[in-house]
């Protein structure tokens, strides 16, 4: 191993004015033509950000693409996004998805275990990710993974059915893949922190030939760290190598390779109990972890990639892209995550089970894009068809005798001598699965007047999906078979934007789509829930000042839908597989969401958002209650001299609670339960950072996460527990740049 791999719109209105008047923003522009001013004889070219944001220093970007597949600033898309840079990456050491994405505008990171991350946007979970612009269908296990080999994250909240396929009411993870750099570039750096927290990387980029028409880049990183919870280490390798070749002056290919590799020790299955088996808090401490020491939960992504961008000319540009994902984890886990803990630590019994099977991905689109000549003005056009399909596999393997009372813990504390469960494998499949879809889709920006901007596009397809499972008898011969089968023809899903430019700098928006997604989940009868279905309408006001360095944005958005996915907790889970509940029909979102990011003046940056989100069912009761109403999220740094840059960052969220099972009585050995609310009070985390640029190519920073250490729990109610959060922790880095 490499040396480095060591260890209302009143409210609206009301903010802008906050945000554009004295004395900040004018203040900072007045200040800047005065610089200009004074430089005399120099000439100073005000320039915006093009969409890689990697070496830009800005906490936004100028394009983007995921919402409409047009290639479109923010301020020109009629939809709400947030920009994760690399700035922000760095400054802040997120360095997993997860740590991202819960330094979004109105998204929510919950975990169900130390494994299984999910992410929320208005109301529900976000199901739809994409990789450099393809669909990836992930299952119930996330890789959350290393953003070192990212150039950015955008999220766009709401459906995106005209890029994604379906309709999803909550909103879309697009992450954008570092590119080759046409002059040499190599940065390296070391980290190690709290708990044990080692992380090195080497990055590496630049001409390999031909006059500079070969480029190529590498990333390699290494992470080995413990954690807050007892028995719970990881390790992750990571490698991503990608090559881009002028095959002529106008064709551009690229392939590449991305490998994320997590091993894992002390992994749980479900949260920590809230109660005790007499019905009183159990108060269990941060670092509590049910499960045996060897317990297991590991995961390998391969992906490879290719890309062909053929620019016809006129701006005219053809782009076909295929992407193959392989996904493995062969772990065994046991898990003390049902019952109530007992006076003696008794009381809680285990779930266990041998995850293991292999999950593949194909994806292949193609568009043709670029501007044509409509009534004497410039219009942007986009045509194009893709088809994905995610096969699974989960082989058959026969359980070995376990000793009596196997799944009784009969100290919770000390589960160090629980021995590990065999099996054999039998080379059989005990389930099989598929999802395929295709579509064509097509999109326009109409451009009637300078100030008129109209965004229409529709996507038309069909998806289906299927799980087939065996049960064997006692000679390995099939005993039983049953076949779950989902089929969805002639979907249609449009979509439709208005933009209306205010001034220079400020647009009106209102946009609408349908909401139409087929779903994967099934119930506790092993059937399908009935898909996603339903309208989104927002409405909104962007802004983009400082030649296109700082955007703002505000929203105000409704959707109504039917047959959203809950998961049911009220029955354990069967293997990996989870099951979930329809929602109900006539489920209504409202909510609002504002946001300013990039650059306020000079040497400052930031992302600033609120969101407010309510949801509520035809009965108009509260739905989604695990879920905050209220949620502000800040990173800021500012540059105090040319070598000194600090920062800080705050999160904080409104109150939230679920139902869960809380112990009343006894009928004998049997603990008898009633609901009852599993809650917390709002609450903040705070973060502080700070940069020294030591020389010209070598800095020193200092990362503090949950600055005065505080308690709150990630996920409340989940089987009658709750995940914490992370308590404070530090981390000093070194990096080197050529």
């Amino acid at each position: 191993m490499p040396p480095f791999m060591s260890h209302p719109t009143t409210v609206t209105l009301g903010l802008y004015a906050c945000l554009i008047c004295p004395p900040s923003l004018a203040d900072t522009q007045a200040r800047r033509d005065d610089a200009v001013l004074e430089l005399g004889a120099t000439d100073v070219i005000a320039t915006g950000l093009g969409s890689v944001t990697e070496h830009s220093g800005s906490y936004t970007t100028g394009s983007m693409s995921a919402a409409t597949r047009l290639n479109l600033s923010i301020k020109e898309t009629p939809q709400s996004v947030s920009v994760i840079s690399r700035q922000q990456l760095d400054d802040f050491q997120l360095n997993s998805l997860s740590e991202a994405m819960a330094h979004v505008t109105g998204v929510t990171v919950q975990r169900n275990d130390s494994e299984r991350p999910g992410y929320y946007s208005r109301g529900y979970a976000i199901n739809n990710f994409q990789i450099d612009g393809m669909l990836n269908t992930f299952s119930g296990l996330k890789s959350d993974s290393d953003t070192i080999i990212y150039d950015r994250i955008e999220v766009v909240r709401g459906a995106t059915g005209l890029t994604t396929g379906a309709g999803d009411p909550s909103g879309t993870i697009a992450m954008v893949r570092k590119r080759p750099t046409h002059a040499l570039a190599v940065k390296s750096g070391v980290s190690g922190g709290s708990f044990d927290n080692y992380y090195s990387y080497l990055d590496v980029g630049g001409p390999l030939g031909w006059d500079g028409r070969l480029r190529g880049r590498t990333v390699l990183a290494y992470r080995d760290n413990k954690s807050f919870m007892d028995k719970y280490a990881t390790q992750r390798e990571v490698a991503y190598g990608v090559l881009e070749a002028d095959l002529t002056p106008s064709t551009v290919l690229a392939v590449g390779y991305d490998y994320q590799n997590k091993h894992v020790q002390g992994s749980s299955w479900g949260t920590v109990p809230f109660w005790n088996a007499d019905g009183s808090k159990a108060n269990l401490p941060r670092s509590t972890n049910l499960s045996a020491p060897w317990s297991s939960w590991p995961l390998k992504d391969q992906t490879v990639f290719a890309t062909l961008d053929q620019y016809l000319g006129n701006d005219w540009v053809m782009k076909v892209a295929y992407t193959h994902r392989q996904s493995d984890s062969d772990g065994k886990v046991y898990y003390g995550g049902n019952g109530f803990p007992e006076a003696d630590r008794s009381g809680m019994k285990a779930w266990y089970s041998h995850f293991g099977g292999s999950e593949q991905m194909d994806a292949l689109d193609f568009n043709l894009a670029g501007p044509f000549q409509l009534l004497g003005r410039s219009h942007d056009f986009m045509i194009g068809y893709g088809e994905s399909r995610r096969r699974d596999s989960e082989p058959y393997r026969l359980g070995l005798p376990v000793p009596d009372g196997y799944e009784n813990i009969a100290d919770w504390k000390y589960m160090g001598t629980t021995p590990t469960f065999y099996d054999l494998e039998t080379g059989l499949d005990s389930s099989r699965s598929s999802i395929r879809q295709k579509a064509g889709y097509i999109a326009t920006r109409l451009n009637p007047t300078d100030r008129l901007h109209i965004v229409i596009g529709s996507r038309y397809g069909s998806w289906q999906t299927q799980q087939r499972e065996w049960d064997y008898g006692d000679a390995l011969e099939v005993a039983d078979q049953s076949t779950t089968k989902q089929v969805q023809n002639d979907q249609w899903t449009p979509y439709a934007g208005v933009l209306f430019d205010l001034t220079d700098q400020f647009t009106a928006y209102v946009s609408y789509t349908d909401i139409f997604n087929p779903q994967t989940v099934r119930d506790v009868n092993k059937q399908y829930l009935e898909p996603i279905v339903g309208k989104v309408y927002e409405v909104g006001l962007k802004g983009s000042l400082f030649a296109e360095r700082l955007n703002l944005s505000t929203a105000v958005f409704r959707s109504k839908q039917d047959n959203v996915a809950e998961q049911d907790d009220s029955v354990p889970p069967n293997g990996n597989e989870v099951f979930y509940k329809s929602g109900g029909k006539g489920v209504v979102v409202e909510g609002f969401e504002a946001e300013v990011a990039g650059e306020v003046m000079t040497g400052w940056q930031m992302s600033l958002g609120y969101s407010y989100t309510h949801a509520a069912t035809a009965e108009k009761k509260r739905k989604n209650t695990e879920q905050p109403l209220n949620l502000v999220r800040l990173s800021s740094t500012y540059a105090l001299t040319p070598a000194l840059t600090v920062g800080a960052s705050l999160d904080w969220q409104s109150d939230n609670f679920r139902l869960a099972n809380r112990p009343v009585g006894r009928d004998g050995d049997r603990i008898i339960t009633a609901k009852d609310e599993i809650g917390q009070k709002a609450f903040s985390v705070v973060g502080l950072m700070a940069r020294y640029q030591i020389d010209e190519h070598l800095s020193a920073s200092v990362n503090v996460k949950n600055l005065f250490d505080e308690h709150y729990y990630n996920n409340v109610g989940f089987y009658n527990g709750v995940y914490h959060g992370e308590p404070r922790t530090m981390m000093v880095s070194l990096d080197w740049r050529l």
